[in-house]
């Protein structure tokens, strides 16, 4: 008697069968899906028949169209990289070419479409930022690594690679191998390489001298590093929505005469209509356009100098000789008089200074530096200690004072207004409602700082980073960052240090030793963007913050985290002299493992400067979390929702009523949802037995080390199953292939 085909079995062999009338017949222009399922029928004339078999066996009701059903499946294909489906035509990529040749068996090649797509799905919100940030480059004139992308938004480089190439999405083509190459050492087939080809070439960035009929490569000068390119990208599409006017920066300037003490605005200034940096050495020329070209001029004239003064010194001549621009605004004080001026032309070289023309505007009825200046002006203004720094998030103010309104669109001030909690939100997460995420924003409103704490797999990292998405909005891209503490980690890793670099021979030098950089971390980074963009809301996701020292991590920023409208001088000088402060847009959201005996809490200074919110299994809304996404995976199966299985949720509820039994005053250890919201738990026979063998039993002996439980007699999965009834086939997957 032959055995009746399942639909796995059947919906495999009909994609298996597509993949090849694809390759046989339309490698490179693909085919409609209607054509194509008219061929897949002629190769495979049983399908129907065993379609009609497989869903008359199956255990659950299935009323979806085998074509419909087949088209749906090919989803998994797609996220796994291994089919386009654009313009509505079925089109393989060089991914799913190889993957035809190297798993011959159809179900075995649907199966591991499958697997990779559950791959994706895990983790599918995380993907969908990187894809985001893709779609602000083109037009852009750069290009990222592809690694260098997912690195920086915490996902799998192959998996990120597969997906792009079966979405295609905008910008797709722009994250490309370590040295430029198209494909990033993904398989690909002569077409696709063509039509990257004409896309690097439209953009500007095709390197013709490098590329060949095999290989298409990018200009390496081009390539960016991932925030640069993407603020860079962000930067030209603000500029665009201006008609092209560039914003105007603000800049505070100083000059005193060394003999006199007399300011330069009193005098010099004054009289020739300019403004002056002086150097006390012979300063580099007009012709040093970029940082690292002053750098070593500075290097060179200031050799015995401190490298934190040449620091200094060559960021206030880089900043006064490309930077600052035609039509910027200067602002200079003589004692409380404040006077302001537009900058009208390009900087001169002099013999120990640099010179600029400047139209000033008040002269003859200077500004008030206290009842003039807006507060948080005036203590810039007052708190540095540099000739030169910028103050631009203050220009629009200063232009309005002297009457001279700004030629660009205005910029919105803020503050950032974070939105309340959505349903939708809520529904991502499997919660009830919204009531715990607003209880979240409005924590967040009145203190910047949140850490989510519980016990293992209750979700606190993937519900914090949900929550900084839906905060940031459309700007979630480049305004969240995710960073993990460990106790290895320091001020220099978080914040800013020096970093060792090998040295080059630009402009034609020789020196190739070793040189040293200040290089910005995660923190200073996005809290310089949120100082230029006030009314955007920025978010870091702070994961296991309690494994770190925070004390040594956060320095001095500790105080700023209470006082956001203070500022500090910072370690290393890098504030331009003016301070730094933490803006009052950057919001803070950490996870914190309450099981964790290898670290120490936080000490009572820290967590007052927190608010905290707790994600525990026994109490809402983790408690309804496994259920929830039961019912949606039995949805998106074409199953009823409503008589999904629940053996996970009760084996779950008896691990955690077990522990509470076993430590009745304990609630910081119990197992959460998420260890049963895996691929590893749905992956076909015995997934739940190699889930318990691997993870929960481990989870389990850890916890009751030395306390003299047999863990195996206590939590064992059959024996667990014995006690509430649960037959061992309806846990262990097998049905879940064929629904």
């Amino acid at each position: 008697m032959d055995t009746v085909p399942s639909i796995t079995t059947v919906v495999a062999r009909a994609l298996h069968s597509a993949a090849t009338v694809l390759e046989r017949d339309a490698l490179q222009d693909g085919l409609v899906f209607k054509e194509l399922w008219q061929r897949v029928l002629v190769q495979e004339p049983r399908l129907e028949v065993d379609w009609a078999q497989a869903v008359h066996e199956a255990p659950h009701e299935n009323n979806t169209p085998f074509k419909d059903y087949v088209n749906r499946s090919a989803t998994n294909l797609g996220r796994a990289g291994w089919l386009y489906r654009g313009t509505r035509r079925w089109q393989l990529t060089g991914i799913g070419h190889d993957a035809l040749h190297r798993l011959p068996d159809p179900v075995d090649f649907y199966l591991e479409g499958r697997r990779l797509y559950r791959q994706w799905n895990r983790e599918q919100n995380l993907y969908s930022v990187p894809v985001a940030a893709l779609e602000q480059l083109p037009d852009g004139g750069s290009w990222v690594s592809l690694k260098d992308l997912a690195e920086a938004f915490s996902v799998e480089p192959d998996v990120l690679g597969r997906m792009l190439r079966g979405m295609r999405p905008l910008g797709w083509y722009l994250a490309l191998g370590e040295d430029g190459q198209a494909g990033a050492g993904l398989p690909l087939l002569p077409h696709e390489r063509e039509t990257w080809r004409g896309l690097l070439d439209e953009e500007g960035l095709l390197d013709a001298g490098r590329s060949s009929l095999d290989t298409v490569r990018a200009l390496p000068e081009r390539r960016m590093p991932v925030w640069d390119a993407l603020l860079a990208a962000k930067q030209t599409a603000e500029d665009t929505e201006i008609d092209q006017e560039v914003p105007r920066q603000l800049w505070i300037i100083r000059g005193t005469d060394a003999k006199t003490a007399v300011p330069f605005i009193r005098g010099p200034w004054r009289d020739r209509s300019v403004v002056t940096l002086d150097t006390g050495f012979q300063p580099p020329t007009v012709g040093a356009r970029d940082p690292e070209s002053v750098r070593r001029a500075v290097d060179a004239a200031l050799p015995t100098t401190s490298p934190a003064r040449r620091e200094s010194v060559a960021r206030e001549l880089d900043a006064f000789l490309n930077r600052m621009r035609e039509g910027d605004i200067v602002l200079s004080t003589d004692g409380f008089d404040t006077y302001v001026g537009v900058v009208n032309g390009p900087a001169a070289h002099g013999t120990e200074q640099l010179e600029r023309p400047v139209e000033w505007r008040n002269l003859s009825k200077p500004l008030d530096f206290l009842k003039d200046l807006p507060s948080g002006l005036s203590g810039v203004v007052q708190d540095a200690d540099s000739q030169l720094f910028e103050a631009t998030e203050y220009a629009e103010t200063v232009l309005a004072l002297i009457g001279d309104m700004p030629r660009t669109a205005p910029v919105p001030e803020g503050p950032a207004e974070l939105p309340d909690a959505t349903s939708e939100l809520a529904a991502k997460l499997h919660m009830p409602d919204t009531s715990w995420l607003q209880d979240c924003v409005e924590l967040l409103r009145a203190t910047p700082q949140l850490i989510f704490h519980g016990p293992p797999g209750t979700g606190k990292t993937y519900t914090a980073l949900a929550l900084a998405r839906h905060l940031a909005g459309a700007s979630s891209a480049t305004n969240v960052r995710l960073v993990q503490f460990h106790p290895a980690y320091a001020y220099e890793d978080f914040f800013e240090g020096i970093r060792p670099r090998l040295g080059n021979k630009q402009g034609g030098g020789t020196d190739d030793g070793l040189g040293y950089d200040l290089v910005r971390g995660p923190l200073r980074k996005l809290a310089d963007e949120a100082e230029r963009r006030p009314a955007e809301a920025f978010v870091l996701v702070i994961d296991e913050i309690n494994r770190g020292h925070l004390a040594k991590i956060f320095g001095e920023l500790y105080f700023l985290l209470e006082y956001r409208t203070e500022r500090v001088h910072l370690l290393y000088g890098s504030d331009d002299g003016r301070g730094f402060r933490l803006p009052p847009n950057l919001y803070i959201l950490g996870t914190m493992n309450t099981v964790d005996r290898s670290v120490a809490y936080m000490d009572a200074a820290m967590r007052r400067r927190f608010s905290f919110m707790e994600l525990h299994p026994d109490t809402p809304p983790v408690d309804g979390v496994l259920g929830s996404w039961l019912r949606k995976q039995a949805e998106e199966r074409g199953e009823d929702p409503a008589a999904y299985d629940d053996s996970y949720v009760r084996l779950l509820d008896e691990i955690n009523r077990l522990l509470a039994d076993g430590s009745p005053g304990d609630r910081s250890f119990r197992v959460g949802p998420s260890y049963f919201m895996q691929d590893l738990a749905h992956a076909g026979d015995g997934a739940l037995e190699r889930l318990w063998r691997t993870q929960i039993i481990p989870l389990l002996t850890e916890h009751h080390w030395g306390d003299g439980t047999d863990v195996e007699e206590v939590y064992g999965l059959t024996g667990l199953r014995e006690r509430l009834g649960i037959p061992q086939t309806s846990v262990d997957g097998s049905d879940s292939e064929d629904s």
